[in-house]
């Protein structure tokens, strides 16, 4: 009885030490994000349960028929399978059966260094960083109606100084390839942090209702729309993606996702409940509701949502993508109320009043923040519009088969953004720092009222099957201000990739693309010059475990 005890308590021991080690995983959080195949695949081969104990006579021979019958019933059962059950065994109140591994450990990491050139600036003094982003996650299927999920990720840039805030470090880990895609220049007050942090990607669980209604609850990644370049139906995201970016670093978003197929038709209808946004959601009230529908006609597929929470105006959706001929064929359409952005104009008559004087317990940089805020402030003051704003997305591919496994992609898109300026002057009064945050202003990428790009794709051409390349051109048509960029891939050693980019910036000088000011601009009489951006650089190794 000894042994039995002890052996109990060694079990138990063991799975206190086991869940200890899954709880110390909940830091952890596309790093290349594990693919939809890897994340919501089939499930596993039932295991079948533990055979019966063998008898005596096939252990050490002799006729098993002959053998006389036992008098007293024999428990073929260990004490600690009757108390700790049998691992293989279904639950009592489930046929469901775990499969053989059901939990999967696996991440990335992801160590670039890019760098910026300015006109007229000199090789040395060229910006550096070297940003890497680390993905650890732990996939846990019980059985295959049942999945847990959790993906944290490390941000860490050596060339960084320490003591600075982590939203500004995220923001220099986003690969921009630009310093012109910073959504902020607040980040002169604050510099960016040489880290680690940690921020959570994903965490959630996965089951079904009756195998007619599948749930996904915690944080999680849903995306709306059809765009290549530029997304801005993708509601569900806090923020919107960088159409430069080769991988994507930004966060899932809390919510409960509700998913109804119908097989028969290929259409599926989705609802959310959606918990997380870009400020707290302190009560019931604050949480917001989404819905979609996607419809299969024919050899297109239609989609249509919204997205409602109480105190704002609703946004709406659609999307549709198809196939004529060697051509596919994809837009998007989202609408929003423009009562809830924040505009700027450029007031080149405005007087800015002289700034107060210093108090004695204000530091150098508060006060000039303080003094800068009062200036923008006058310089670009803001504004609503009033009505329902519209953003369309439209594009197309055409892929060219030149061998049995060679495919040559070419591709063209157009954006109109209702939402964006036609004036570059507007522009620093975006990014300069306002005495009251704006309210959902425009992005880089979505500054303009129209934008075109075309891009190339050649992956794995002829006999170079462990090389791919990639020329774009994204180009702000409303002041023509433009971005060519060349990727380069390279796969080494099975899981490891190497990553190479040069990105050149030409055109208007104060526009989006290049973002210069010039030597003489002044806020208020603060000066604040920015010389116009003229190329960018970037090497990376990527390993997938």
């Amino acid at each position: 009885m000894t042994s039995s005890v002890s052996a109990f308590a060694m079990r138990s021991l063991l799975c206190v030490c086991a869940g200890g080690l899954w709880t110390s995983a909940a830091w952890a959080q596309e790093a290349e994000r594990p693919n939809e195949g890897d994340l919501f695949g089939g499930a596993s081969d039932d295991v079948a349960g533990a055979g019966e104990r063998p008898q005596e006579a096939e252990m050490f021979g002799g006729d098993a028929e002959s053998a006389p019958p036992a008098r007293i019933p024999v428990d073929t059962q260990s004490r600690d399978d009757r108390v700790l059950g049998d691992p293989n065994a279904a639950t009592q109140f489930s046929p469901d059966v775990a499969p053989p591994d059901p939990l999967t450990i696996g991440g990335l990491i992801y160590l670039r260094s890019q760098s910026s050139a300015t006109e007229g600036q000199a090789a040395r003094d060229f910006t550096f960083s070297t940003p890497a982003i680390v993905d650890a996650y732990f996939d846990a299927r019980p059985n295959d109606r049942v999945r847990g999920f959790v993906l944290g990720r490390m941000l860490y840039d050596p060339s960084r100084v320490d003591g600075a805030s982590a939203a500004d470090f995220q923001r220099q880990t986003l690969d921009t390839g630009s310093v012109q895609g910073s959504p902020s220049l607040a980040s002169i007050f604050q510099p960016a942090t040489r880290g680690p942090r940690t921020v959570l990607d994903q965490l959630w669980l996965r089951f079904d209702l009756g195998h007619r209604v599948f749930v996904t609850a915690g944080k999680q990644h849903v995306r709306w729309g059809t765009g290549r370049f530029w997304t801005p139906s993708d509601f569900l995201h806090i923020t919107l993606r960088n159409p430069l970016a080769v991988f994507d670093a930004r966060v899932g978003t809390t919510m409960v996702k509700f998913h109804l197929p119908v097989e028969a038709l290929g259409w599926n209808f989705y609802g959310y409940v959606v918990t997380e946004s870009e400020g707290a959601t302190p009560n019931v009230g604050a949480i917001a509701g989404a819905a979609r529908a996607e419809f299969v006609l024919g050899t297109s597929e239609l989609g249509l949502g919204a997205l409602v929470k109480d105190g704002r105006k609703p946004r709406l959706q659609a999307d549709l993508s198809t196939g004529i001929g060697d051509f596919d064929l994809y837009g998007e359409v989202a609408l929003r109320y423009g009562s809830e952005i924040d505009r700027v104009r450029f007031d080149d008559t405005a007087v800015v009043p002289p700034a107060p004087e210093r108090l004695p317990w204000q530091s150098e940089s508060a006060y000039v923040l303080t003094s800068l805020q009062t200036a923008v402030d006058r310089v670009y003051p803001t504004y609503r519009k009033s009505g329902v704003k519209a953003q369309a997305v439209g594009g197309l591919t055409y892929a060219i088969q030149y061998a049995d496994r060679d495919v040559f992609t070419l591709g063209a898109e157009y954006f109109y953004n209702s939402l964006g300026y036609d004036d570059p002057r507007v522009y620093p009064g975006l990014v300069l720092p306002h005495s009251r945050a704006l309210a959902t202003p425009a992005s880089f990428f979505y500054l303009g009222q129209h934008y075109a790009a075309v891009f190339a794709a050649l992956p794995a051409p002829f006999d170079w099957d462990l090389h791919s390349f990639t020329l774009s051109t994204i180009g702000n048509v409303s002041d023509l201000s433009f971005i060519s960029r060349f990727d380069y891939t390279y796969t080494l050693l099975t899981h490891l990739r190497l990553e190479a980019f040069v990105a050149v910036h030409y055109g208007e000088t104060q526009g989006e693309f290049r973002f210069g000011t010039g030597s003489g601009f002044t806020v208020g009489g603060i000066p604040f010059a920015l010389q116009p951006a003229l190329a960018d650089f970037g090497l990376a190794l990527r390993v997938s475990i």
